[in-house]
Formats: structure tokens, sequence, C-alpha cells
């Protein structure tokens, strides 16, 4: 246990190293570049929020349009940041992995850990502003709205360790990456509830962990009075099974790293 506790203390400091040395390397250690990475998704979720949030349909749901926003949005553009994320890491950093303590996956989980962390922070600076002004309310649970970003970071790192593995070997799967990043803005439920969509349509969508993940969060807010639909035993069972895959498709990708 004593081995295994001190791998595990070279394993943080590897990884914090690593995160260092990400935002350094992206700014040249300029405290005004850090505060972008911030910013950015603020500026971002802002943006949305005006163009979509007075529009008439709007005003016809009982579900605040921040909520859902924040919810759903907020953890797309997790993914967005931080799917091709590995790979950009790998091909930046290939010296690094000389060294006997740096893994290939901690190269890549590290930059995906700097972008995931750098939303996670602006969603709860959007929460703590909208809750000030009087626009969100106090959540109903927040087990369930940590459970719910617990299987939204899950899941980014999934789709991170699939495109950063697949990238290695065929280049065109990062330029599918972004038009499919689009996609998952319906599963997401960016712009809408899973209950206003058809039955047909719920049932396809639940079996999406993402879907899954963002209902968890809502009823995290919400609580009974508004319809969600989720299944946690599934999310994780899925969760589990991808996340074995994920990590052959990084094994089977690092063999294609040129060093």
């Amino acid at each position: 246990m004593r081995q295994f506790a001190a791998a595990l203390r070279v394993e943080a400091r590897v990884l914090s190293a690593l995160m260092v040395r990400e935002l350094g390397a992206r700014h040249g250690g300029d405290a005004s570049g850090t505060v972008w990475l911030l910013v950015e998704p603020l500026l971002v979720f802002s943006v949305v929020y005006l163009i979509h949030g007075f529009e008439v349909f709007h005003t016809t749901v009982s579900v605040p349009f921040i909520v859902i926003l924040m919810t759903g949005y907020t953890p797309h553009l997790a993914l967005r940041h931080a799917g091709l994320g590995g790979i950009a890491a790998l091909q930046a950093n290939r010296g690094l992995l000389y060294h006997r303590q740096v893994h290939f996956l901690d190269v890549a989980f590290a930059r995906m850990l700097v972008e995931t962390v750098t939303v996670l922070i602006s969603f709860t600076i959007v929460y703590f502003i909208g809750y000030v002004f009087k626009m969100l309310s106090t959540p109903y649970s927040l087990g369930y709205i940590y459970l719910g970003w617990f299987f939204n970071v899950w899941f980014i790192f999934i789709v991170g360790a699939f495109v950063t593995g697949a990238g290695l070997v065929w280049p065109l799967v990062r330029r599918i990456f972004v038009p499919w990043s689009l996609f998952m803005l319906i599963p997401y439920e960016a712009f809408s509830m899973l209950y206003w969509w058809p039955p047909y349509v719920q049932y396809y969508l639940s079996f999406f962990p993402c879907t899954n993940a963002v209902e968890i969060t809502r009823y995290g807010y919400f609580g009974n009075a508004v319809p969600t639909i989720f299944y946690i035993g599934y999310t994780t069972e899925c969760c589990l099974v991808l996340t074995f895959l994920g990590i052959l498709t990084l094994y089977w990708g690092r063999r294609h790293l040129e060093l």
C-alpha cells in the first residue's frame, strides 16, 4: 500500500506539472492568457444566451433558458474544447515521452483536464452571477448536480480518448470531429429539454450517456418540478465499457505516434 500511495503521489505531481506546462506553453506564462481561458467560455455562453434567451418560445415554457444552457451547452462546450486536446498535446510534447515518469496518457489527459476544468470554473462563475442577480435559484440537490457533472466529465474523457487514439492513426478524424461535435448539440440538449421531444426521440436520445448526464444535472437543479428522464445504472455501465474501448484505442494509436 505504501508503494501504491507513493506512485499516486508521483502521478499527481506529473499531472500537475504537465497542466502548468500546458498553461505556460499556450500563453507564454502571461497571466492574461490564463485568465482568457476562463473568459472565453463565459463570452461564448453569454453570446448564445443573448441570441436565444429572448426568443418567443422561451416565454412559452416554465424552464429558465439560462438553466438549459448551463446544464446542456456548457458541458458540450467542454467536449468541443477537450475533444482534440489529446492529439494537440501529444504532437506538441513528444519530447516529454522520453522521461521515464511521463506516460503518453499523462500528456493527453493533462490537456483535457486543463480544458475541462476551465469550463467547469466558468460554469461556477455563471451560476454565481445568475444567483446574485436572482436569475437562478438554489438547486434542489447538489449531489445530483455533482453526479451529473461527474458523468459529463467522464464522457468527455472517453470521447477524448477515442479521438486521440483514432486521430493518431487517421488524421481525417480531426476533421470529422468538428461537424460531429455540432451534431452532439442534440443529445446534449443544449437548447431543449428531453421531455419536450416526442417519445420515440426520447427513447433514442436516452442511449447517449451525455443525455443522461445532462438530465441528472437538471434533476439536481429542478427536482420533481420539471420532468427529467435518466438511468444512472445504464450510464455507469455504458461509460465503463466505453472507457475500456477508449483506452484500447489510445494504445492502438500510440503505436502510430512518431517520436
